[in-house]
């Protein structure tokens, strides 16, 4: 109960500010200045709310910035996020950024759970409009939802964690083989260019089909587990 008591005067408070932005709004002299007054109403109630509206606030300062609509308050961009996004440049930049390369899937997640960039990006195919997909059940993306969404994204890390290190294993095997493969193939090609008698002229013949015979069964057993 106290919980939403809070929600609400949050929220209440967020459309308050965005109000009194748009009345302040009004009082500009052009059509410009007009929406710069709303977008910025809109930044500092999305602001209000913290994470709940990263992905609205975040397109907010997308469009105050492409626009160039802060250039009416004769403030840098700068000047503008400081005295009015109540953030410096480099970190609304980065919303921006962060919405442009991820969309607002990334903002969802990071309203229940943090997660950095590097793992969203691990988790990213899994996150669908729905929520978040995993051993074929959707989570929807909610805060009564967040334990078990932080243990789903820990799941999915821990086992990408698993595949990376059995593909590093496993890369650094067939390195390990090729080394040993190169020395044995060397030794057969000094004694191949040899002048052999009879009996090492016949082992080494019987050598070769030996070889041979190996490889190809190990193609067969390859191409059966791996078909293209």
């Amino acid at each position: 109960m106290e919980a939403q008591d809070l929600t609400a005067r949050v929220a209440r408070k967020a459309a308050t500010a965005q109000i009194c932005a748009v009345s302040v709004a009004t009082t500009m002299e052009d059509h410009n200045q007009l929406e710069l007054g709303a977008w910025v109403g809109r930044n500092q109630a999305f602001h209000l709310l913290a994470n709940h509206c990263l992905a609205a606030r975040a397109q907010c300062l997308e469009i105050i910035r492409e626009s160039g609509a802060y250039r009416a308050l004769n403030l840098t961009w700068d000047e503008f996020c400081t005295r009015h996004a109540g953030m410096s440049r480099s970190n609304a930049d980065r919303l921006i950024q962060k919405r442009r390369q991820f969309g607002d899937a990334y903002f969802r997640l990071s309203e229940v759970m943090r997660i950095s960039p590097v793992a969203y990006r691990c988790v990213e195919t899994n996150v669908t409009p729905e929520g978040l997909d995993i051993d074929g059940e959707t989570i929807p993306l909610t805060p009564e939802n967040a334990p078990k969404i932080r243990r789903a994204v820990n799941t999915l890390l821990a086992d990408l964690r698993d595949a990376q290190a059995r593909q590093h294993h496993m890369s650094a095997a067939i390195t390990r083989l090729q080394s040993q493969i190169d020395i044995a193939f060397q030794e057969m090609s000094v004694m191949a260019s040899r002048s052999l008698d009879p009996a090492c002229r016949a082992g080494f013949d019987g050598l070769l089909h030996y070889t041979r015979a190996k490889l190809d069964r190990v193609n067969r057993d390859f191409r059966a587990a791996n078909p293209r």
